[in-house]
């Protein structure tokens, strides 16, 4: 009787283990997290008591053979097919995304203000040196809050006769970019008072090319200006920036105020020109003060200088242009216009149509050549010999140290060294018209040391 009880005790046990493993494989089959939680006060939490009163610790230790053991599947991932509901794919903002426009960032920037006479009219009930300082008060907030390299430049008799033309207003005595701090630079702003004189924005951007000359990394240059009452070239300044930095330095043009003609009764504007600055730089662009008034705008505009964007560059209309005029020298300004009209094929030329070549500088007291000066005379000879109809003004000029009879004799000798090297070189004597000047053509102010250096040169001029 006994074994009886028992055998059939045993048989009760056997079938609740196999009815509680199968549960567990059903449960593992719909994906669920089949663990069993950890047990306690010695009994399972999942398993009752049998019928008998038996204790389930009486149960064999492992199921029976036929009993498969559960199978765990990994839980749905967020954003993946599974149980549970799929959420939006969230982009980690600190990484680009894929296939999206790939920031170039911009460590080292200046800025540029005309404060020259013509600020000094009235536009839109307002002068324009205050719509200028607006521009560069509103720009300043938004500069990137990163560790930068920066400057301001104004050019313009900004506080009298008696300053320079161009100088650094940041950093303050500075003579090149420093470290940016905008509080600092908003002070800067305000030293920008009053605006006189004509507007030498080519020397502007000369000087800022120096300001550069220690920086590592791509380059912002930015012009704000109304390209008006003009005394040089600017366009040649700004190509000979990019020849220094290459595809390092963008430039930017703010244009301030209405269109008008450079000169009187000619069809190039302020407008072309401040475009043709920008185009020169290779990867700026040219704005109208009035197109940053909305904030959002000004916002696009500034990230797009420190990032080499273009949010805010403006898509041009595409214009169909009437036939080309005659141009019998090849060089972009029409016949009727064009002053210089043979010019050597592939010079840059001026808005004349004139050839623009750099001058050879002289040590104090010197006719002798420099060696820097050679690849570029190399380069006036050539073009001069594949363009015999060509002539050059060769002109000597000297500063204000010792008499001027001396300073006479000298010009000339200068003059004279760098015909000479022309003529070695294969050029026709013909071609070339020697003139001394002595020191009565300066073109800087021979009361500093640095503008006597300037005025102890040879200009290349062609004749017209």
């Amino acid at each position: 009787m006994m074994r009886q009880c028992v055998k059939a005790f045993t048989i009760i046990v056997m079938s609740m283990a196999i009815l509680v493993w199968g549960g567990y494989a059903a449960v593992a089959e719909k994906g669920d997290d089949i663990r069993p939680q950890e047990e306690s006060s010695g009994k399972s939490s999942s398993t009752a008591e049998p019928e008998s009163g038996g204790n389930i610790s009486d149960a064999p230790a492992s199921p029976p053979a036929a009993a498969k053991p559960p199978v765990s599947k990994p839980a749905p991932v967020q954003g993946q097919l599974g149980n549970k509901p799929k959420t939006d794919f969230v982009v980690d903002p600190q990484k680009a995304e894929l296939g999206a426009y790939m920031e170039e960032l911009v460590d080292n920037f200046e800025f540029i203000m005309d404060v020259s006479a013509s600020k000094l009219l009235p536009y839109e009930q307002q002068t324009k040196l205050k719509v200028c300082k607006d521009i560069v008060r509103r720009m300043n907030p938004k500069i990137p809050e990163r560790p930068l390299w920066g400057a301001l430049r104004r050019y313009g008799y900004e506080a009298g006769a008696f300053t320079t033309r161009t100088a650094l207003l940041f950093p303050e005595n500075g003579s090149a970019i420093g470290s940016y701090n905008r509080s600092a630079y908003a002070e800067a702003i305000e030293v920008a008072r009053w605006s006189g004189g004509k507007s030498p924005m080519a020397l502007a951007v000369d000087k800022s090319s120096d300001d550069f000359s220690a920086a590592v990394g791509f380059l912002a240059l930015v012009i704000i200006s109304d390209g008006r009452i003009l005394d040089n070239d600017p366009e040649a300044a700004a190509q000979r920036i990019k020849d220094r930095y290459g595809d390092r330095i963008c430039i930017y043009t703010c244009q301030i105020g209405e269109t008008k003609p450079l000169i009187k009764g000619q069809p190039y504007t302020n407008q072309q020109m401040m475009e043709r600055i920008a185009e020169i730089g290779g990867c700026g662009y040219a704005i109208n003060a009035d197109d940053v008034i909305p904030d959002k705008n000004m916002g696009d505009w500034v990230h797009d200088i420190f990032t080499r964007g273009h949010r805010f560059k403006p898509q041009k209309d595409v214009i169909t242009r009437p036939d080309p005029c005659p141009d019998e020298d090849a060089d972009g300004v029409c016949d009727q216009s064009d002053k210089c009209p043979h010019t050597p094929r592939g010079a840059h030329v001026d808005r004349d149509g004139c050839w623009m070549l750099d001058k050879v500088q002289f040590d104090l007291n010197k006719w002798i050549i420099r060696n820097e000066y050679y690849p570029m005379l190399d380069k006036v000879a050539e073009m001069l010999i594949s363009s015999p109809q060509t002539k050059l003004d060769v002109d000597g000029h000297t500063c204000t140290i010792w008499t001027e009879e001396y300073n006479m004799k000298l010009s000339h000798w200068r003059a004279m060294a760098v015909a000479s090297y022309l003529l070695k070189k294969g050029v026709r004597s013909d071609q070339l018209v020697v003139k001394g000047f002595g020191y009565h053509q300066p073109s800087s102010s021979n009361r500093t040391e640095e503008g006597r250096r300037l005025n102890r040169r040879v200009e290349l001029k062609q004749s017209r």
